[in-house]
């Protein structure tokens, strides 16, 4: 993102929120090298959010029954025999 990417968009934000938006997405659209920038930084960065999102949904749902969480109580933990 060059110096003119970044003179489009301050230059926006004086002529208010829709100004702003309209200047934002033709910055980023008038360079076609600048555009499958942000759609490939948008799907990496989506991809990560969507990733730790079901995550941690999936640990605060299982929560005690993963392996993990079973690890050195009832799967690797001392037996009957041991003592």
């Amino acid at each position: 993102f060059g110096v003119a990417f970044v003179w489009r968009v301050w230059t926006a934000a004086k002529t208010g929120a829709m100004g702003f938006l309209e200047s934002v997405y033709r910055a980023i659209t008038s360079n076609n090298k600048v555009y499958v920038s942000v759609i490939f930084v948008g799907a990496i960065v989506g991809e990560r959010i969507v990733h730790s999102g079901t995550n941690t949904l999936w640990e605060m749902n299982n929560k005690g029954k993963l392996y993990k969480h079973l690890e050195g109580t009832v799967i690797g933990g001392a037996s009957a025999d041991d003592e």
